[in-house]
C-alpha cells in the first residue's frame, strides 16, 4: 500500500507564502504588520479548512480507495514504505550548497541571517519506545528524552529549488516577534538545525504536511502564549510587580484586551480558549514557556517573578523537612501507649511536650470539656471483684430508679446474641451494667426492673483495642422494656455509684459521659434526657411535635413504582385519629417541565402549585431549596449538581402553565442557607492535604476556613496554594508531620506551625497504601510507615484539642476476623473517645454523593462534648444495578458490623457514569499531540510507548466493557495474544498468558462508558489485574489527566501543578470532591446548631434569607467573599453553646471543673 499522501503529490509544486527572502538584519528589523498580518491569515486559513481533512492510501490496481483520518497517523508520510519523495532528495549539506551556502561558526553574534523556506514539514521523535512519532514543537527539551527531534520536508528559496531533506536533527526554534507592538508571532517561526548549530542559517516554517497540521496548529496557539506570556512578564516587571499564577486566572485576560483590542490574530487565538482563566494552560506549557524567557529575557533577574517558584522550581513555599521518609513517627505520650502495641508500634517516637505546650493544651483541654489526665489507669484490676457476694436482698431493697447496677454477663449458651472478648491489657469484670428505669413487683413476690443498659468500651467500636479508662461506662440505647427476660432481683451482684458527665479524675467507682448508640455507630454527650428510657419519656414519644414544620422541605417517595424521591415543601400536617397525613407541594423538576430549557441542571426546580398527601412513611428524607434571580451566579452548594441535597429554583409555572421567572420569592417556603452570608468559621488544620480537593470541598460546606495545611509533597502543597481562595490567611507547611509535631511539641509556634488552642477543626486523609487492597505487601517498611500515620494523626488531635475533627482512609482499615487484634481503626476510637470526644464512623461511596466513581471509603468524624456532633451526609444518588450490601468488621453483639453500605429505596438522583465526565471534552484518540488547546490538562498521564499502543489497539471497543480476558477467548489470535506475553524482569520468564490469567483479572479492561468509573488511583497501570480497567471506552488510550480530576470532583478551573504524571498522582491521592463537599455541609448544620447566640440568626436557625421576600436580588455576587476588618468589627460573632450542666435527684452528680479564661495566644492573629 502507497503512502497516504502520494497521491497529492503535486500540491507541493506551488509555494504558500509569496514572501520576497530578506537574508539582512532580520532580528533587528521590524516587520511590516500589515504583511505579517496576510501571511498569518493565510496561514491560519490554510490550517483551518485542513484540521479534519483525511489522508488517502489509494490502491492503483483498485478503484477503492481506504481513507485514514488524519489523526489516526503517528508517523511522518517518509515511514511508510513505499515512499516517493515529493521533491528530489538531498542531505542537508548537499541542500544548502546548492543554494550557494555553507555552514560557518560564528565567533561573534551576527547582524542578520540567511533564511530558507521549509514546506510539507513534519517534526518527530525516533527512539525505541517512540519510533518515527510527530511531535509538537514546544516538547522540544521540554522533558526526559525530548531533546532529539528531527524533522523532513521541501527546503527552498522562496520556493525555487526545491529538495526534500528527511531526518534532519533539530537544535532549536526560534520565534519571532516578540513585543506589545505585535498582536501574535505570525509567521516568525524558524528551524535550526543541528548541523547548522551556532551559524546563520535558519529555516522558516511555511506550510507543514498535511499529518502534521494538528501538532502545527497545536504549536501556533502555545507559541502565542508564550509571546504574550513573555509580553505580560516585561510589562509588569517596568511596572514593579511580581507576577504570580493568580494573575493568570482573569487579569492576563484583561491585560491582553487592553493592550491589543479586538485584533483579529488575538481574536482567533482566544476564541480557541474559551476560559478567560489561563493557570492550565500556563501549568501545561511551563517548560517551554519558561525557555523562552530564559531565551528572549537575558539582562533580567530570573527570580524577580514569583511564578517560576509557585510553578517550575516550587520554592515558593520551602521544604521545613528535617528527617527522613523512614524516621520514627512523633507522636505524644497518650497516643504512643494507645498504639505501641500494633505492628507499626515499633516505628512510634514518644516525644515530651514541652511546658509550654502542655500548659496551651490544658487550657484548650478545659475550654471545650476534654480530659486533662494524659495517664492513663494502671492494670485492670477491680476494687470490687470481691465484693459482690452477700445478702442479695439487703442489695436489692434499696434500689431505686437512678441507681445503675450490676449483673453476670449473658453467655452464648443462655442464647444471647453477646459473647464476651477481652480486650487489650483489661480483662475487666465479667459482668454487664445497667441503670434503673423502673421498679416493678412480681406477683409471686419479689422485684424485676426495667433498665437501660451500658456499654464498656469492648461493646463499642473499640473492640479488643487499649481503651485508656477502664472504669468508663456509656449509656447505650438498648432498653428492657421490649424483652420478655427482665432483671430479677436475685440477679443484682452490686449497686455501684456512677459520676454522669464526669471524667477519668473522678473519686465515684465509674464515670459516664456519653451514649453510644450501636446502630448508628457513635458516642455522643450525654443529656438529662438520655437518662430516661424513651419509652418512659412522654416528650420522645410524640413523634410528629417539632419534627414537620410547614415550610420545610423534604424528599417524598412519591411513585412507590419509582426508585426517585421528589423535592416537596410541606403545606401542612393534619392528624387523623391515630393516624397523620401530611400535605406537600411539588417542586418539579425544570426538565421536565420547560422545553427551553436545554441545559439546566438535575437540581434546578421549578415552584408550583400541585400539591399532593401522604403519610410521614413516604418520606425519604430532608432537602434544602434556595431561590435565585434567574440570570444570577449560583454559588456553591446549590451549583454542584444535587450534592448533599441542595437545590435552586428561579421560575415558577404560570396559571397559563409556562414556566417563566421568579419575581418575588414565596414567603411560605423556609429556604436553605444562603452562601454570602458568612458565619464565624471554623480555623482548619488540614493534615496530609495533598492538593486540597478534600479541604476546599470542606470549604466549600461554608462552616470551615482552612488556616493550616500539612503535606511532604512540593507539589501537592503548591497546587494547594494556588487554587486557595485565602492565600494570605492560609499558611503551609511543607514537610512531614513529624517534622510539623516536633516542631509543636516543643512550643515553636509559628505562622505554619498554629499555637495550641487556635485550631478549631482538624481533617486528614492518612496515606491509605498502608490498608489498600491494591497494595501486594502491607508489611513492608514503607507500609508500616504509612499506617503509622494514623497515630500521627491522632497526635495532633490529642494536641491541638480541636472542636471538630475527620479522618478519612480506605476500607482496609477496618480490621477483618483473623487480625481484630491488629484493629487501627479501633485503637483510633479508644484514643479519640478516650480523650472525651464525642465520635462517629460511617461508610460512604462517592457514587452516592454524585460522583462517577464509587471510591468507598470510611470516615471517622469526632467533636468536643460542647458542641454537635455531624451527621452522616444523606445519600442522594442511587447505587448502579446489582450493587453488592456490603459489611465490613464485627462488633460483639453479632447484630451488628463496624460499617456498612446504605440502602435509600429512593433518592433524589441516578448516579453519574463514566460518559458524563468526558462531556463537552474534544476527541485527543491516542493522546499524541499531547496538547488540547481549550482543556489543556486533557492529555494522558503516561506516554503510550510503542508496545503498549499495540496491546491497547487490540482490545476491541465494542461490546463494552472488553478486557484482556474477554478478548482472548475467541478474538485474539494467538499472534496478538503473543504480543501481550512480556518478559518478568525479576524471574526473566514470560509472565502469565492472557487465555490464563483469573475471572477477576481487569488486566487491559476498557471502561464502561454508562457505568461507574473504577477508583481513580496515583498512577495508570493498564496491566494491572487488581486495577487494569483504565481504557477509555471508545479511543486507544487510558483516562486523561483531565477525566481523571473530574472523575475525583476538581473544578474544571481549577490548576493542578507538575507534569501530567505528578498531576495525576495529585489527583489519585485526593478525596471526590463531592463526598468533601457533602461531609462539609453536614459539618456546617452541626456548627450552626451548635452556636447559641440568637441575636445571629444565621447561626442559631437555617441561616435566613438575604433575599428580601417578595423581591429577588439581581446580578448578585456569590464568588468567594473576603471579611474586611471593617465588617468584621460590626458582625456578630457566633458562641459555641456550652451544654449545661444539671443535677437530677436520682443520681450521683460531681461538680464540673471550672472555665478558664482563654489566654491570649490561644487566639488567633486573623
Amino acid at each position: 500500500m502507497r503512502s497516504e499522501l502520494e497521491a497529492s503529490e503535486t500540491e507541493h509544486d506551488t509555494p504558500v507564502l509569496k514572501e520576497t527572502l530578506d537574508t539582512e538584519n532580520v532580528w533587528a528589523c521590524e516587520i511590516d504588520s500589515a504583511s505579517c498580518q496576510d501571511d498569518s491569515s493565510q496561514w491560519s486559513e490554510t490550517l483551518r479548512a485542513s484540521s479534519s481533512s483525511p489522508s488517502v492510501f489509494s490502491e492503483e490496481s483498485s478503484n477503492l480507495a481506504v481513507e485514514i483520518p488524519d489523526f489516526q497517523l503517528s508517523s511522518p508520510r517518509s515511514c511508510y514504505e513505499p515512499f516517493h519523495p515529493p521533491a528530489p532528495p538531498k542531505s542537508e549539506e548537499d541542500a544548502l550548497r546548492c543554494f550557494g551556502l555553507s555552514v560557518q561558526r560564528q565567533s561573534s553574534p551576527s547582524s542578520g541571517h540567511f533564511e530558507l523556506q521549509l514546506d510539507e514539514f513534519a517534526v518527530y521523535l525516533d527512539t525505541e519506545n517512540y519510533p518515527c512519532e510527530m511531535r509538537c514543537l514546544h516538547h522540544l527539551y521540554a522533558r526526559p528524552g525530548y531533546s532529539n527531534f528531527f524533522f523532513d520536508g521541501i527546503l527552498s528559496n522562496n520556493g525555487q529549488g526545491k529538495t526534500f531533506m528527511k531526518r534532519i536533527p533539530i537544535s532549536a526554534v526560534p520565534v519571532g516577534q516578540y513585543g506589545l507592538q505585535y498582536h501574535s508571532v505570525g509567521n516568525q517561526i524558524w528551524l535550526q538545525s543541528t548541523y547548522c548549530d551556532q551559524s546563520d542559517i535558519f529555516y522558516k516554517l511555511c506550510l507543514p504536511a498535511r499529518e502534521y497540521r494538528r501538532f502545527f496548529k497545536a504549536f501556533l496557539w502555545v507559541a502565542n502564549l508564550a509571546k504574550h506570556f513573555v509580553d505580560f512578564l516585561v510589562f509588569m516587571e517596568e511596572k514593579g510587580t511580581r507576577v504570580t499564577i493568580r494573575h493568570f486566572q482573569s487579569a492576563f485576560g484583561d491585560w491582553l484586551l487592553v493592550v491589543h483590542g479586538d485584533a483579529p490574530d488575538l481574536m482567533d487565538w482566544l476564541a480557541q480558549h474559551a476560559s478567560s482563566d489561563f493557570r492550565t494552560s500556563v501549568n501545561a506549557n511551563i517548560s517551554f514557556l519558561y525557555k523562552e524567557y530564559r531565551g528572549i529575557i537575558t539582562d533580567r533577574e530570573y527570580g524577580y517573578h514569583d511564578i517560576w517558584a509557585e510553578i517550575w522550581d516550587f520554592t515558593k513555599y520551602p521544604d521545613l523537612s528535617t528527617g527522613t521518609a523512614q524516621e520514627p513517627t512523633v507522636v505524644t505520650d497518650y497516643v504512643y501507649h494507645r498504639f505501641s502495641d500494633l505492628p507499626f508500634g515499633s516505628r512510634l517516637h514518644n516525644f515530651p511536650l514541652s511546658r509550654r505546650a502542655s500548659e496551651l493544651r490544658e487550657r484548650a483541654s478545659l475550654k471545650h470539656g476534654l480530659e486533662l489526665a494524659c495517664a492513663s489507669h494502671g492494670p485492670a484490676t477491680s476494687s470490687f471483684v470481691n465484693k459482690t457476694e452477700g445478702d442479695i436482698s439487703d442489695i436489692t431493697r434499696a434500689i431505686k430508679p437512678g441507681d445503675t447496677i450490676s449483673t453476670r454477663r449473658d453467655d452464648e449458651v443462655s442464647r444471647s446474641m453477646r459473647r464476651r472478648e477481652l480486650s487489650n491489657d483489661f480483662a475487666g469484670v465479667d459482668r454487664r451494667f445497667a441503670l434503673v428505669q423502673k421498679v416493678c413487683e412480681r406477683s409471686g413476690g419479689g422485684r424485676y426492673f426495667e433498665v437501660l443498659w451500658y456499654c464498656r468500651p469492648s461493646d463499642t467500636l473499640c473492640g479488643l483495642m487499649k481503651y485508656p479508662w477502664r472504669n468508663e461506662l456509656f449509656l447505650s440505647d438498648h432498653c428492657s422494656c421490649s424483652e420478655e427476660n427482665k432483671i430479677q432481683d436475685c440477679e443484682v451482684l452490686r449497686v455501684h455509684s456512677v459520676q454522669f458527665r464526669g471524667d477519668s479524675t473522678t473519686t465515684s467507682e465509674f464515670f459516664c459521659r456519653q451514649r453510644y448508640l450501636s446502630k448508628e455507630k457513635k458516642w455522643i454527650a450525654l443529656d438529662d434526657s438520655d437518662l430516661i428510657c424513651s419509652h418512659l419519656n412522654p416528650r420522645l414519644q410524640d413523634s410528629t411535635s417539632g419534627k414537620y414544620r410547614p415550610g420545610d422541605t423534604f424528599l417524598i417517595h412519591v411513585n412507590v413504582a419509582s426508585s426517585t424521591s421528589e423535592a416537596c415543601e410541606l403545606i401542612s400536617v393534619n392528624t387523623r385519629g391515630a393516624g397523620t397525613r401530611l400535605c406537600f407541594r411539588k417542586l418539579l423538576r425544570r426538565s421536565n417541565v420547560d422545553s427551553t430549557a436545554v441545559t439546566c441542571v438535575r437540581n434546578e426546580l421549578v415552584y408550583s402549585n400541585e400539591s399532593i398527601e401522604c403519610d410521614p412513611s413516604g418520606i425519604v428524607g430532608k432537602c434544602h431549596v434556595r431561590f435565585f434571580a434567574h440570570d444570577e451566579n449560583i454559588p456553591a452548594p446549590y451549583n454542584r449538581a444535587g450534592v448533599g441535597g441542595y437545590f435552586y429554583i428561579t421560575h415558577r409555572v404560570s396559571p397559563a402553565g409556562l414556566c417563566v421567572p421568579l419575581r418575588s420569592v414565596p414567603s411560605s417556603l423556609r429556604q436553605g442557607f444562603d452562601p454570602a452570608v458568612v458565619i464565624s468559621e471554623l480555623r482548619g488544620l488540614d493534615l496530609f492535604c495533598g492538593g486540597g480537593n478534600f479541604g476546599r470541598g470542606l470549604e466549600e460546606g461554608g462552616a470551615v476556613r482552612m488556616s493550616w495545611a500539612n503535606d511532604c509533597n512540593a507539589r501537592a502543597i503548591h497546587t494547594y496554594m494556588a487554587n486557595c481562595s485565602h492565600p494570605n490567611l492560609m499558611s503551609p507547611f511543607l514537610g512531614s508531620i513529624d517534622d510539623f509535631q516536633r516542631e509543636a511539641f516543643r512550643g515553636n509556634f509559628s505562622k505554619s506551625v498554629p499555637t495550641i488552642g487556635s485550631v478549631d477543626f482538624i481533617s486528614g486523609g492518612s496515606p491509605c497504601p498502608g490498608f489498600s487492597t491494591l497494595t501486594n505487601d502491607r508489611t513492608t517498611d514503607e507500609q508500616r510507615k504509612n499506617q503509622s500515620l494514623v497515630a500521627a494523626f491522632a497526635s495532633c488531635v490529642d494536641l491541638y484539642r480541636p472542636k471538630y475533627g475527620l479522618l478519612e482512609n480506605v476500607p482496609g482499615i477496618l480490621p477483618s476476623k483473623a487480625n481484630r487484634e491488629q484493629d487501627v481503626l479501633g485503637q483510633f476510637m479508644c484514643a479519640i473517645v478516650g480523650i472525651g470526644y464525642q465520635a462517629q464512623v460511617f461508610y460512604l461511596d462517592a457514587s452516592s454523593c454524585g460522583s462517577a466513581q464509587r471510591r468507598s471509603r470510611v470516615f471517622i468524624s469526632f467533636a468536643a462534648p460542647n458542641c454537635k456532633l455531624p451527621g452522616k451526609p444523606q445519600q442522594t444518588h442511587s447505587h448502579p444495578p446489582e450493587t453488592r450490601h456490603t459489611s465490613l468488621g464485627k462488633l460483639p453483639t453479632r447484630r451488628h458490623v463496624l460499617a456498612e453500605r446504605d440502602f435509600l429505596r429512593a433518592t433524589p438522583f441516578s448516579y453519574s457514569v463514566a460518559r458524563q465526565v468526558s462531556s463537552g471534552l474534544p476527541k485527543i484518540h491516542n493522546g499524541q499531540t499531547d496538547t488540547c488547546i481549550a482543556f489543556p490538562d486533557h492529555r494522558l498521564a503516561r506516554g503510550l510507548t510503542k508496545g503498549l499502543k499495540a496491546r491497547i489497539s487490540l482490545i476491541p471497543n465494542r461490546p463494552w466493557g472488553m478486557n484482556l480476558r474477554s478478548a482472548s477467548r475467541g478474538i485474539l489470535t494467538p499472534a496478538e495474544r503473543g504480543v501481550f506475553v512480556t518478559i518478568n524482569r525479576k524471574t526473566s520468564k514470560p509472565n502469565t498468558e492472557p487465555h490464563e490469567l483469573d475471572r477477576q483479572s481487569s488486566a487491559y479492561g476498557r471502561l464502561y462508558p454508562n457505568q461507574l468509573i473504577g477508583a481513580i488511583t496515583t498512577t495508570q497501570l493498564p496491566d494491572d489485574r487488581k486495577h487494569g480497567r483504565q481504557l477509555h471506552w471508545d479511543e486507544n488510550r487510558g483516562l486523561s489527566v483531565m477525566e481523571a480530576r473530574r472523575a475525583q470532583g476538581f473544578l474544571d478551573d481549577e490548576v493542578i501543578l507538575g507534569t501530567p504524571a505528578e498531576q495525576y498522582k495529585i489527583v489519585g491521592n485526593s478525596v471526590a470532591r463531592e463526598v468533601a463537599l457533602a461531609l462539609g455541609l453536614s459539618i456546617r448544620e452541626a456548627w450552626a446548631a451548635s452556636c447559641a447566640d440568637d441575636q445571629d440568626t444565621e447561626a442559631a436557625k437555617p441561616l435566613s434569607s438575604s433575599l428580601a421576600t417578595g423581591a429577588l436580588g439581581g446580578n448578585a455576587d456569590h464568588g468567594p467573599r473576603h471579611t474586611s476588618a471593617a465588617e468584621a468589627s460590626i458582625r456578630t460573632r457566633v458562641i459555641p453553646q456550652k451544654r449545661r450542666r444539671r443535677a437530677t435527684s436520682t443520681m450521683l452528680v460531681v461538680t464540673g471543673r471550672a472555665k478558664e479564661k482563654c489566654p491570649p495566644e490561644c487566639i488567633d492573629a486573623r
